[in-house]
């Protein structure tokens, strides 16, 4: 019987294949994200056009519109307004959804049905995909693993992490689909440096976005002090 393997060389033959659909889904994507931005700007105009007509005519009657401002979550202007920019993101939402997952279960079925048993990154990183009992899963298994993988995305990558704990180190989608992943032949257990560079490049880009926001949150929470000093 093949090597599992381990969940972190997993999740870097994941996230490199992940790019993949990204990329293809951004010439498809493209006339809907310019038409979203379209709307969402018409949107938030008739929405700013709104609250300052109600700011006005609370002024005109000696309010304060700061004060007035709980009572205008009723007025219908407004909820129309959100309703249609949130009507907006809900259908471009959607599509993107929909194309994301069209590409990304040609990728993955395509290539792990194929004599290689695996995506690119799976072959990169010396991994495949077989059945339970050591043989080639055919196209209808390897679809039934994708889709298997949905209810993991829903459970907040519960089901994903159940490879880390496991001692079969198989992921509730491999569990529901009869599949593995392996050491291909001729791999060994040790992380390929490729697959360990990949890791670190991920991590690194994470710190430094998060650096980066703390460091804009840091600068505006200065800034808010140093004009409240007298």
């Amino acid at each position: 019987m093949a090597t599992p393997a381990g969940f972190w060389r997993r999740y870097a033959a994941w996230s490199l294949d992940a790019l993949a659909p990204l990329a293809l889904s951004i010439p498809l994507l493209w006339s809907t994200g310019q038409r979203l931005l379209a709307q969402t700007d018409l949107h938030l105009s008739k929405l700013q056009l709104r609250l300052f007509e109600l700011a006005d005519a609370a002024l005109d009657h000696g309010s304060d519109p700061l004060q007035a401002l709980p009572g205008w979550t009723h007025d219908p202007t407004l909820r129309a307004g959100v309703a249609d920019l949130a009507a907006a993101w809900g259908d471009a939402t959607l599509v993107a959804v929909a194309v994301l997952f069209a590409l990304s279960a040609a990728w993955w079925i395509a290539f792990e049905a194929s004599p290689w048993q695996a995506t690119p990154g799976k072959r990169l990183f010396g991994l495949q995909v077989t059945r339970h009992d050591g043989g080639q899963p055919g196209p209808g298994r390897v679809a039934l693993r994708f889709l298997a993988g949905i209810p993991s995305w829903c459970l907040l990558h519960l089901g994903h992490a159940m490879a880390g704990w496991r001692a079969d180190q198989r992921a509730l989608h491999d569990l529901l689909s009869g599949t593995r992943v392996v050491l291909a032949p001729g791999e060994v257990a040790a992380m390929p440096p490729g697959a360990r560079r990949w890791l670190w490049a991920q991590a690194i880009a994470l710190l430094v976005a998060f650096a980066a926001v703390a460091t804009a949150y840091a600068l505006m929470l200065a800034e808010a002090l140093a004009t409240g000093l007298p």
